[in-house]
């Protein structure tokens, strides 16, 4: 057992922890949503100095290596995953306060028109000119050139934390602080990716000489967002109603957003307000803030579902349960009520039922192949990150950003992006992880509930059992307690390709 007396105080760190990461999380809120100019999270890190330091998170590894019952080893390895990335947030915050003021004051112009650095993504989605997207994203590649050398600082700073706690590589220590097998991941991953190869280049290249006029030999990573936009279907989803329509599905289900007070809704359009839609559990079962910046289309219908697939999860979360297992944890445990979610918006029933298609076959078929598109950018890119992050020299590495995702996805990128599509963390091994779950617990929905599970009010009190843990178990862990099952990537590989 660990030295009581240099033991931390457990109850006033959890206290300590709930304040800390309501004051993060709101700022980032407040900054992503448009809402204030600059991120300033320097004060809340000097605040609480104590929780993001050093001495904490090898305190708590080795109380994690010494104490007996799995309850308290879990607590300790969720505190040592916070203090550990909490002390390498509390030596990047000047970086990424400079990173957010440099990205604020960034802007391309296209024609006379200025695009914000945050608004390049939505007018790449809705820019039916192949030169203008060229331009834009010849333009968008030297702001991300400028940034690199800030993204390199961080990386650099990064290893400094995980060589000086022993670890051989930041591989290695995301693989022990997250306890998560990605070995296991990346060999079901590269074998995916193989199988599915030439299938989905086929139908990438139908769609591609479709909606583009050329074949994907000749399209490069700026034309993606426009070629998987769905604009035929616009005039079905339209921005107006979008709200209203999600909201009588949730309430058809018997969890009506409005009677949840802990969920807010921010769907205004702000010019600094960034593209990728996110959710912000400021106070598990209080106060959870959902931020859409809408670009049109059926996107944002399951962007939108995406986003209250987190809120709901954490709104339903026992926030008298301890605050580092609930707080603190895997980040797929989330995403896997995200993705069950949105892929609702692709159900044929719901597409008839919610937004009026008689036959919404194609439709259907066009977000299968969708979605093999994700799946398979997400396994390149995580298999890029593997081999990038495996070694503390990164130097003179870039091309293998485009190395791995030029072969997933046989559309061209570029070196440029190497870091700014590089997430924390192993984030897409979550992304991951939470799709290939999210098809089992939706088969064992079905069994229970019917094929149409979501329109029996008793799936939803059966998920709000699994909500109320918070981020306590991993997909894995729910996969044996709900299933008795390990992850399996058959039932998703047989939803997304023909054979």
């Amino acid at each position: 057992m660990p030295d009581n007396s240099t033991s931390p105080d457990l109850e006033a760190l959890r206290e300590d922890l709930a304040k800390f990461m309501r004051e993060i999380i709101y700022e980032n809120y407040m900054y992503n949503s448009g809402q204030k100019e600059t991120l300033d999270i320097s004060s809340i890190y000097e605040r609480y100095g104590h929780l993001a330091s050093k001495d904490l998170a090898k305190n708590f590894l080795e109380r994690w290596k010494s104490v007996q019952t799995e309850e308290d080893k879990r607590s300790a390895r969720h505190f040592h995953q916070f203090a550990l990335f909490g002390y390498l947030g509390n030596l990047l915050k000047g970086i990424q306060e400079e990173m957010a003021r440099v990205q604020s004051g960034m802007s391309i112009t296209v024609d006379g028109d200025e695009i914000g650095y945050h608004s390049i993504l939505p007018r790449l989605r809705n820019e039916p000119d192949k030169d203008k997207r060229r331009e834009i994203d010849d333009k968008a590649s030297e702001l991300e050139l400028e940034l690199a050398s800030m993204e390199k600082d961080a990386w650099q700073m990064t290893f400094d934390v995980f060589r000086d706690f022993g670890f051989e590589s930041y591989f290695e220590g995301c693989k022990f602080a997250l306890q998560v097998d990605y070995e296991w991941l990346a060999g079901e991953l590269r074998k995916f990716l193989d199988d599915t190869d030439e299938e989905f280049l086929r139908e990438f290249n139908s769609l591609s000489e479709k909606v583009l006029g050329y074949s994907i030999d000749d399209a490069r990573k700026c034309d993606v967002p426009f070629l998987l936009r769905g604009g035929d279907w616009d005039g079905l989803f339209p921005k107006d109603g979008m709200v209203d329509k999600v909201k009588r599905f949730f309430a058809d289900m018997g969890l009506p957003i409005d009677s949840i007070p802990a969920i807010r809704l921010d769907v205004e359009e702000r010019p600094k307000k960034r593209p990728r839609a996110f959710c912000s559990a400021v106070r598990p079962g209080e106060e959870i803030y959902v931020c859409l910046r809408q670009m049109g289309g059926m996107n944002d219908y399951h962007t939108f579902m995406h986003e209250l697939g987190h809120a709901y999860h954490f709104a339903h979360t026992d926030a008298s349960l301890p605050s580092e297992l609930i707080l603190i944890g895997d980040s797929a445990t989330s995403e896997i009520y995200a993705f069950m979610f949105q892929y609702l918006g692709v159900n044929p029933v719901w597409l008839k039922e919610y937004i009026g298609i008689e036959n919404p076959s194609e439709l259907v078929e066009f977000q299968r192949l969708l979605k093999l598109y994700f799946l398979r950018r997400y396994a390149s890119k995580f298999l890029y990150e593997i081999d990038l992050l495996s070694s503390y020299n990164i130097n003179g590495r870039e091309s293998l950003y485009p190395k791995y995702l030029d072969r997933g996805l046989k559309v061209k990128h570029r070196d440029e992006n190497w870091l700014s599509d590089l997430d924390p963390a192993f984030y897409s091994a979550g992304y991951l992880r939470a799709w290939i779950f999210e098809v089992q617990l939706r088969d064992y929905l079905k069994g229970e509930y019917g094929e149409t599970w979501w329109t029996n009010p008793a799936s939803g009190d059966k998920l709000k059992e699994f909500w109320r843990t918070g981020r306590m178990y991993k997909p894995e862990e729910l996969a044996e307690k709900v299933l008795g099952q390990k992850l399996d990537l058959g039932p998703i590989i047989r939803e997304v390709t023909k054979a």
